[in-house]
């Protein structure tokens, strides 16, 4: 077993996705006639498609969507798993928590099309637990993301990778960190989810889940209600198909969104679209259940009309009208939330560009003293938002040494947007943000009067654009190497 290449950059914004990975092939062709030597169609295949499937659907869909994904799961030792993780990492999923076990191999779902019919699905797959060893290792992985997360997503197949014991420590963890848990369950059994947030089973696992009939809506709202009172969970989202979604909370309120109007080719991998939805409008975008739900219905409305598992995009949800009116798009990529991936940052300033009112500054901002709050009054008072362009702990050490930064990325941020004059925090990877300013094109680029015009990174790419550049006066006479060196020197003295 090995686990693929570390990461030591994962966004202080992502979500977790922990579960059951499969590949998912369609070999799809033409029927013209049966076989003489059984009465079986005979399919002439024209084509062969591979899609990512159970939680690496999750994670595609939520790559998607623009968050940063850290995929916890494991494949095999062979080409399935190499093209897996391949079409993971061409989509930006961080595959760094996935483990590569010699002896299992990737789980593989073989689905033979004839003239746009499904005729018949082939299953390789071991579905046993993983071994102790792969196990603590599952739980290294999410130990080592899920604080600097935003939350967790665990879709379980019933594949072995999230066995009772896995699936309990990671909730666990997830409680310890206060980070909230969106579960696709499988197994009918309540106490193997204690500690998950919120449950998205269909009617099927719903009846499992509660050992009850799930027949009619009288039928579905005690099931619904008796697995609220044996798991907890803040709510519970239950898929229904063609008749939508029900959301169930834990204060007794619940709320039936209805299915849309739409010809169904391929409901394959639409729960794992719903649950994507779901997470990002809930987790990252910090909407209200009801919303978030009203996004997931229509996330799964749009993947039924797909063959395959299928991605859908941020543009197509953001465009298709919602059944209640919860969600609204403009608020949700606001909605007070500042820490944000570039995707994101570029969205909400779409919506604003073009007043020459984008302000734009960045730097370490370690151990955030007066110094910095004070320039970045200065550099809000220079137009309408304030982006803040925010080195990762990696591009610290570069620039800084390998004793910096004082607090991680996580802490840094936090404070940046704990400040009212701050409106979004982006983080970057590279020694300089020239990428980040040639992507965002500010209007108004800020820096500190210690500069000259001539040293500011981004200078001539915000000039060309008709943009300015800034130089902001500092009052405040203070630095970080300062402070540091002051406590140095005061516990010394003692």
């Amino acid at each position: 077993m090995h686990i693929c290449q570390a990461s030591d950059s994962v966004d202080v914004e992502s979500l977790v996705v922990a579960g059951d990975l499969i590949l998912d092939q369609y070999i799809s062709g033409t029927v013209r006639r049966n076989a003489p030597e059984a009465d079986v169609p005979v399919v002439e295949q024209e084509e062969t498609e591979y899609f990512p499937g159970g939680a690496a659907n999750v994670a595609m869909n939520l790559a998607a969507l623009g968050t940063a994904v850290v995929l916890v799961g494991a494949v095999g030792d062979d080409e399935e798993g190499k093209r897996l993780l391949s079409l993971l990492t061409s989509a930006n999923v961080d595959v760094s928590g996935v483990q590569v076990i010699a002896d299992r191999p990737t789980c593989r779902k073989t689905r033979i099309i004839g003239n746009g019919r499904h005729l018949v699905r082939l299953d390789r797959e071991v579905v046993i637990p993983i071994g102790e060893e792969q196990q603590r290792a599952a739980l290294d992985s999410v130990r080592r993301y899920l604080p600097r997360a935003r939350g967790m997503v665990c879709s379980d197949y019933n594949k072995g990778f999230l066995c009772e014991s896995v699936l309990r420590s990671l909730l666990h963890e997830a409680v310890s960190l206060d980070r909230k848990v969106i579960v696709d369950p499988k197994i009918g059994d309540c106490s193997r989810y204690a500690g998950a947030t919120v449950l998205m089973p269909n009617l099927n696992e719903l009846r499992l889940l509660s050992g009850l009939p799930v027949v009619s809506p009288t039928d579905i709202d005690a099931a619904a209600r008796a697995v609220l009172t044996k798991a907890h969970p803040e709510a519970l989202l239950v898929t229904r198909g063609a008749d939508g979604i029900v959301l169930y909370e834990s204060n007794g309120k619940s709320s039936a969104i209805p299915g849309k109007a739409s010809t169904a080719r391929d409901v394959s991998g639409a729960g794992d679209s719903c649950a994507a939805a779901f997470a990002w409008a809930y987790l990252v975008c910090g909407q209200s259940l009801e919303a978030a739900a009203e996004l997931a219905n229509n996330a799964g409305s749009i993947a039924v009309t797909r063959l395959g598992t299928t991605i859908v995009a941020k543009s197509e949800l953001l465009e298709a009208p919602c059944s209640g009116g919860s969600w609204k798009p403009e608020e949700a990529l606001q909605n007070g939330r500042k820490i944000v991936s570039l995707d994101e940052c570029l969205t909400s300033l779409n919506t604003t560009r073009g007043d020459g009112q984008i302000v734009f500054t960045n730097g370490c901002f370690d151990l955030l003293h007066a110094g910095h709050i004070e320039y970045l009054q200065k550099a809000k008072a220079l137009g309408k938002l304030l982006v803040v362009g925010l080195n990762s702990d990696a591009s610290v050490r570069r620039s800084k040494g390998h004793k910096r930064p004082i607090a991680p990325l996580s802490q840094r941020a936090a404070m940046l947007a704990a400040l009212s004059c701050v409106d979004y925090v982006v983080q970057f990877e590279d020694d300089t943000p020239l990428s980040l300013i040639e992507t965002i094109r500010p209007d108004i680029l800020v820096k500190g009067n210690d500069y000259l015009p001539h040293q500011v990174v981004g200078r001539d790419a915000v000039l060309e654009t008709g943009g300015r550049l800034e130089l902001v006066p500092f009052s405040t006479q203070v630095s970080t190497s300062a402070v540091i060196q002051k406590i140095v020197d005061r516990y010394r003295e003692d």
